[in-house]
């Protein structure tokens, strides 16, 4: 089984645009390439010597963080993230790709055993495991084996999208609720209760 863990971005300009009342955009660019490089090396730990980890994003500036950890950086030709998501899918189908893993690339918690869970709860005879975030309203983490098995869903009300995407193309999905896939950093208030409780938040 050969899996590919892609990592969306919109880039370190675009980063973390709701905590502008709170960070400057120096503040934010740090803090966005902090986030991506935490679960650039969660995934990369969570990869086998076959896997390959991918980041896709519209910023070309990203190469310096994704480059020298191991990863490598795809430059998406559409606009928006479901977009990009179905062009690495196109790829991934051309390189004998079994498992596709999409991580969004603001989870502070985020470990090896979280990915290694999502994983494992992929269901035996094919579909997806989803983990939702904290509200159980958007999805912050996604696998699928086939690889094709659901279209990308993401945005708002995007977990119950991609339940009902399982359901309309005939597979089986499992939700997986782990604190390390559940908190995205995302909003003052999310900022706020990491600083607080670190891991615990």
């Amino acid at each position: 089984m050969r899996t590919r863990f892609i990592i969306p971005h919109r880039g370190l300009e675009a980063a973390k645009t709701r905590l502008a009342p709170v960070l400057t955009d120096d503040e934010r660019a740090t803090l966005g390439a902090t986030l991506l490089r935490h679960v650039l090396r969660a995934a990369l730990a969570a990869a086998t010597p076959d896997d390959d980890v991918m980041v896709i994003s519209p910023s070309a500036g990203l190469a310096e963080i994704v480059g020298p950890l191991g990863a490598t950086l795809v430059i998406q030709r559409g606009m928006g993230l479901n977009s990009g998501l179905e062009e690495a899918r196109a790829a991934a189908a051309g390189a004998r790709v079994d498992t596709l893993v999409v991580l969004h690339g603001d989870l502070p918690n985020l470990r090896p055993s979280d990915i290694a869970a999502l994983i494992a709860a992929l269901p035996s005879g094919g579909g997806a495991a989803i983990a939702p975030d904290r509200s159980g309203t958007g999805t912050n983490a996604l696998a699928q084996r086939p690889i094709d098995a659901i279209p990308f869903r993401f945005g708002a009300g995007s977990f119950a999208a991609h339940c009902d995407a399982a359901v309309e193309a005939g597979w089986a999905l499992n939700a997986v609720n782990r604190s390390g896939l559940s908190f995205d950093l995302d909003t003052p208030a999310d900022l706020r209760r990491w600083m607080e409780l670190g891991d615990a938040a």
